[in-house]
């Protein structure tokens, strides 16, 4: 099965770097698991909200975060199983592979120029999640390559 976007999800994505466009717009196409995107970009009041209720290590004051660009560096998904929105660890695992290899294909290919770091393996080191002081099993940030 191939799923898309619907319009929320392409207005979030649209607030997003290209490459991010490219990976996730690729990444749904192929991933086993319908997904949406969360977030784009986001205000500094709303990273300092995130911040406020630790769901964010960075405040978006003292230090942006890659939401915080225009276009925004980051992007947060959500799984979509059974007709609502889900952050089940094992949803978001699956597409998070998806979409990782996704990112590097695109990147070998030159279609893109950034590699993607995923808040479930931060360290880039292949132990994801058992080795990861914060969880952000939803988020996947451009970083340079």
């Amino acid at each position: 099965m191939s799923y898309q976007f619907g319009n929320t999800s392409l207005e979030r994505l649209e607030t997003c770097d290209q490459d991010l466009i490219y990976i996730m717009d690729y990444a749904i196409r192929y991933s086993p698991i319908d997904f949406g995107i969360a977030e784009g970009h986001r205000s500094k009041e709303r990273q300092k909200e995130l911040f406020d209720e630790g769901k964010s290590r960075i405040d978006g004051v003292t230090k942006m975060g890659k939401h915080n660009f225009n276009p925004s560096l980051a992007a947060d998904i959500y799984a979509w199983v059974n007709g609502k929105a889900s952050w089940d660890r094992d949803h978001l695992n699956v597409i998070a592979g998806v979409i990782i290899a996704v990112s590097e294909m695109l990147f070998d290919d030159g279609v893109t120029t950034h590699r993607l770091r995923w808040g479930g393996n931060w360290d880039g080191d292949g132990e994801v999640i058992s080795d990861q002081s914060f969880m952000d099993l939803p988020h996947f940030e451009l970083i340079e390559a």
